[in-house]
């Protein structure tokens, strides 16, 4: 996202409550001006404090997108249905609604239409959304004559985004943020409905997570040590693996329906919809792999954990009668053309 000929085009600011304590929503009539000093740290500190690939989700909804209501408002804005207080105000009324969780905290509400917005190929609108939870304090030196005051200020620092969406123009795409996730996840789950739009580190180790979940589903660690050398030599066959690739392998050692709810389990914790079929560079996949499935459970309690390039080929246990027991692992130093 270019953000270079960006600018402030409106702004709109509510107040909005938690009704469960009895806290009331204050919606502005109007639409205030906005200087070139206020447009900046608007522009520096909201906008650019959001836009980033790590921060980038998809609106959704269970049964019809359309039924989302911040989708549906965006939409009707850009579509030029609704003016641009009257969607800052819906947006406020959907806030307030869902503001009934007892961590969530009073707050101003700043809805900006940024203009100038580009994705490299078109000219874009986004509509900022952005709650300021939280003010600070600061002194400021007031000199008058020779006299130099300083007194005391409260207020919200632009650069410090409690919460933040910012919508675009075309398609379900929302930039998104939430300080206190941990606390309250109403923003992005309730709030927005947004679901994370994987990256190729979180696609990874989404990936990593359903093969590990595969692997421990299969009780005999032989078992294991082979589906691991069939995922290995998948990437050493590929430039990319996919999880259909991955789902094909797994449906050698188990049903593939156990393999697509492990996917869709480790896409679902990952925070994102396991839609995506592209693949991912085989290399760095391979490493993970390596890593995530290096132990190895081989019975009576006892785990190993074998190191990269090597495989378990058979295990033997046998028990003296005594209390004694000895096991024999068969290693076997795998050779990446297997």
């Amino acid at each position: 996202m270019l953000l270079d000929d960006s600018k402030v085009a409106r702004l709109a600011v509510h107040r909005v409550g938690n009704p469960s304590r009895g806290e009331v929503l204050q919606l502005s009539d109007r639409t205030p001006e906005v200087d070139e000093a206020v447009s900046g740290l608007l522009l520096n500190g909201y906008l650019r404090g959001i836009v980033s690939d790590k921060k980038k989700y998809q609106f959704f909804h269970e049964t019809d997108l359309k039924l989302n209501e911040i989708y549906c408002y965006s939409r009707q804005f850009f579509d030029g249905e609704l003016d641009f207080l009257e969607v800052s105000q819906r947006i406020a009324r959907h806030l307030y609604a869902r503001s009934v969780h007892p961590n969530i905290s009073a707050g101003d509400l700043f809805v900006i239409l940024f203009d100038g917005l580009s994705d490299g190929e078109r000219s874009l609108r986004g509509l900022g959304v952005f709650k300021a939870e939280i003010r600070e304090d600061f002194l400021s030196v007031v000199e008058s004559g020779d006299v130099f005051d300083i007194r005391h200020a409260s207020g919200i620092n632009p650069r410090l985004i409690d919460k933040g969406a910012l919508i675009l123009e075309h398609g379900p795409i929302v930039y998104a943020v939430d300080r206190q996730g941990q606390q309250a996840k109403f923003w992005l789950d309730d709030f927005l409905k947004a679901m994370r739009v994987p990256d190729a580190v979180s696609k990874s180790r989404m990936m990593a997570s359903a093969v590990q979940q595969i692997s421990e589903g299969l009780e005999d660690p032989v078992q294991q040590a082979q589906f691991k050398d069939a995922c290995l030599t998948l990437c050493e066959e590929s430039q990319t693996i996919s999880p259909d690739q991955v789902m094909d392998v797994a449906g050698r050692f188990v049903p593939r329906e156990q393999a697509a709810q492990a996917f869709d389990s480790a896409a679902e914790s990952c925070g994102f919809a396991q839609t995506d079929p592209e693949g991912l560079p085989a290399q760095g996949m391979a490493k993970r792999l390596e890593r995530t499935l290096s132990k190895y459970g081989v019975g009576h309690g006892i785990s190993v954990l074998l190191p990269a390039g090597v495989t378990l080929k058979n295990i033997h246990s046998s028990a003296d009668g005594e209390g004694d027991l000895t096991l024999t692992l068969k290693l076997r130093k795998r050779d990446p053309a297997d």
